[in-house]
């Protein structure tokens, strides 16, 4: 397991977020006319982008143009109430800065926009470490489809099999997989029993501070970090 860089989503990856996110973007629906549950949003939409949710909820049919003022009304409003609740999932920093000393690329590979990437990469002052950036307006086809995992390997100018990936959502992972990368799954969004079955999945945790603790292979990896 001789990764050459490690791939991180952003919402329930770099920060426990996603139950915030998804009271937001409740309201936001509701305010459209749609009504809907945590589940079938969960089960629905973590890990797309907005103009993938906006088609799916809202109309199918809406332009471009529409899905990017609907998407900037969504996100300003999540910005402005999370800004003061933002921490990071428990370790992250420790992980990044270790992951650093030993030569390892670090990218963010996010269905987000650019403007919410910079926002938690920012709040959480992790943005020096992470060597490369793609969020979900610079890709065509978002998770599951591997796109952005894959645009991510080329701009770390790894193969694939080399980058090791972070992740929360089961569409997330199977992306990763899609894009023939090994994962590691956050139980921040979904119970561990939904997530540890997964193809390519090589262990799930609550946060990054339980990696240093595991048994085995992977946690000799990366209890290596941790001196």
């Amino acid at each position: 397991m001789n990764w050459k860089a490690f791939i991180f989503d952003m919402d329930g990856t770099l920060l426990d977020n996603m139950a915030f996110h998804i009271e937001i973007w409740r309201e936001f629906l509701h305010s459209l006319g749609v009504k809907l549950d945590e589940k079938e949003f969960l089960q629905r939409a973590v890990g797309r982008t907005n103009a993938d949710i906006l088609r799916d909820f809202v109309n199918p049919d809406l332009s471009d143009e529409e899905i990017r003022a609907l998407g900037k009304q969504k996100e300003a409003l999540y910005r402005s109430r999370f800004r003061p609740l933002m921490r990071e999932v428990p370790g992250l920093t420790r992980l990044l800065a270790r992951a650093k000393q030993k030569g390892i690329r670090i990218a963010l590979a996010t269905s987000a926009g650019v403007e919410n990437a910079r926002f938690v990469l920012e709040g959480l002052d992790i943005e020096s470490y992470f060597d490369v950036l793609v969020t979900g307006d610079q890709v065509t086809q978002g998770k599951p489809h591997p796109e952005i995992f894959l645009k991510a390997a080329e701009r770390l100018s790894i193969h694939p099999s080399e980058g090791l990936v972070f992740e929360d959502s089961p569409l997330g992972l199977e992306a990763a997989h899609r894009a023939g990368m090994a994962s590691i799954a956050l139980s921040t969004t979904y119970p561990p029993e939904h997530l540890m079955t997964l193809p390519g999945v090589l262990a799930v945790v609550p946060d990054y501070d339980t990696l240093f603790l595991r048994d085995g292979h992977l946690g000799e990896f990366f209890h290596s970090f941790s001196g």
